[in-house]
């Protein structure tokens, strides 16, 4: 596999957990450890050199598909998926264009089981671009907080 993706970590998802709690509330806690090592391996799940999900914006789908379908956390688990899959796009120099509201909405209908993950991956794909090219060491573009 070349250039390998900047993945999140288990830790690094019970972080953004934390993070999400800390903006918008609700009960902290961990459900299931491994529904969330469930969700966080399959965005690197692969056979080979080839990844199950072969695109950024496919593998962000699937940390948000999963972590919603999952349901690992006691509470927060949506605003956690968001966060999550926003974060894996930005560290990985993708942006997504979603508004608020229409990603508000894809999340909901994730939960409520309205949506497949390959629809997800579909609607990421056709909303989510790399980051134009950038200096080293300087920011991506200023987004909306989300959640």
């Amino acid at each position: 596999m070349k250039d390998l993706p900047n993945f999140l970590s288990v830790e690094d998802l019970k972080n953004v957990h934390e993070v999400a709690l800390e903006l918008y509330g609700g009960s902290g806690g961990l459900r299931d450890a491994g529904l969330l090592e469930s969700a966080v391996a399959m965005p690197q799940a692969g056979f080979g050199d080839q990844f199950l999900h072969d695109t950024i914006p496919a593998m962000a789908a699937a940390y948000l598909y999963h972590l919603v379908q999952n349901h690992p956390f006691v509470d927060g688990n949506k605003r956690a998926a968001t966060l999550a899959c926003l974060d894996f796009l930005e560290l990985n120099n993708y942006d997504c264009l979603l508004s608020n509201d229409d990603f508000i909405q894809l999340v909901f209908a994730i939960a409520r089981g309205e949506m497949t993950k390959e629809e997800t991956i579909d609607t990421l794909a056709s909303r989510c671009r790399p980051f134009p090219h950038k200096a080293a060491g300087t920011q991506g573009p200023e987004r909306e907080e989300r959640a």
